[in-house]
C-alpha cells in the first residue's frame, strides 16, 4: 500500500477548467444574483448615505498677550503667536468633548428635531447624545492639532 502516491501526480489545470466549465450556468447565475443584491442592499433605501465634515485647529500656547509685550523681561523665549503643546491640545479636546459645548452645539442646530427625535419620547436625551456621539468625533493628531470630525446625512449641516 502506498501511502504518499496520489501526492505525486503532477497537477492537472484543465481539470480545474472542465469542472468551471460544467458549472458555467451555475456559477454564471450566483454572478449575476451577487451584483444584483449588491447593488440594492448598498441603495441609499438600505444604507443612508453621510457627508464628511472636517477641520483640523491648532491650539495656542497659553501665554498672555498682554504678558508677553508689557514684559520687561526682552529675553521672554514665549512667543505670542506660538503653537500649544501637548497640554493645550489635552485641555481643547476635553473643552470639546464637555457637556456645556455638546448642549450648546445640540440648542444652536436644533439637532433634535434634525435627527428626528420626538420631544415627548422617553430616553429622547439618551437617543440624542448617542446620535451626536456616533456623527461626531474628536481627536488629537501626530501633530499636536485636534482634528474634528463631523458625519451627516446633510450636506450643507455636516
Amino acid at each position: 500500500m502506498e501511502s504518499g502516491g496520489d501526492f505525486k501526480r503532477p497537477f492537472l489545470s484543465g481539470v480545474i477548467l472542465q469542472v468551471v466549465y460544467h458549472y458555467r450556468q451555475h456559477l454564471a447565475i450566483l454572478g449575476i444574483l451577487s451584483i444584483v443584491l449588491s447593488i440594492v442592499f448598498s441603495s441609499p433605501g438600505f444604507i443612508t448615505p453621510l457627508y464628511k465634515s472636517t477641520v483640523i485647529l491648532y491650539p495656542t500656547a497659553s501665554n498672555s498677550i498682554s504678558k508677553v509685550l508689557l514684559s520687561d523681561n526682552f529675553n521672554n523665549s514665549k512667543d505670542i503667536l506660538e503653537f500649544g503643546e501637548d497640554e493645550q491640545t489635552e485641555q481643547m479636546l476635553q473643552v470639546l468633548n464637555s457637556n456645556k459645548i455638546r448642549d450648546r452645539v445640540i440648542s444652536k442646530f436644533s439637532l433634535m428635531e434634525h435627527y428626528g427625535i420626538k420631544e415627548n419620547a422617553s430616553f429622547r436625551l439618551t437617543e440624542l447624545y448617542d446620535e451626536y456621539e456616533s456623527n461626531f468625533k474628536f481627536r488629537r493628531t501626530e501633530f499636536m492639532a485636534v482634528k474634528i470630525t463631523v458625519m451627516d446625512k446633510d450636506a450643507q449641516m455636516a
